[in-house]
């Protein structure tokens, strides 16, 4: 039976990534985590962001870069396939379901007061002055990316 294996996340890193090389080859792996944020309400109406967390591999070239330009906190955008990692430590068998990237989109930095996703200014209230729901990009932002990419 044929199968389909891609994931596009967009999220913020949790912490610095840790280039390393592996392998005879030694070929260059950098790993990242990234933080994955859905805003809902609670049962008293108010609205919470629940996170979830995964983690991401680069390989090779794109391996470099993520490790050269992206910092605890940064915005990504990353296209890849699930994988499972299998490991076996002190007798004990362990199993992680993660990202191995593809593609790394970098998204802009916002200026102090604008919106992380939008690049609009932010209105008090939290919606931006586009009229858009806080962290709805618009159809427009998601295409101007690619130029933006150091590489």
């Amino acid at each position: 039976m044929p199968s389909f294996n891609k994931v596009i996340v967009m999220g913020n890193l949790t912490r610095d990534p840790e280039v390393r090389q592996v392998g005879v080859n030694a070929v260059k792996v950098c790993r990242f985590a990234l933080a994955l944020n859905e805003r809902r309400r609670d049962r008293n109406g108010n609205m919470v962001d629940i996170p979830t967390f995964v983690e991401v591999d680069a390989w090779e070239k794109l391996a470099e870069l993520c490790g050269q330009y992206l910092r605890k906190g940064r915005s990504v955008l990353v296209e890849g396939r699930l994988q499972m990692d299998s490991w076996e430590k002190d007798g004990q068998k362990h199993q992680k379901l993660k990202i191995r990237a593809m593609t790394v989109k970098f998204m802009p930095l916002p200026a102090p007061n604008q919106s992380r996703l939008t690049g609009e200014p932010v209105v008090p209230g939290g919606a931006s002055a586009a009229g858009l729901p806080p962290g709805m990009p618009s159809p427009a932002d998601l295409d101007v990316y690619d130029e933006e990419q150091p590489f």
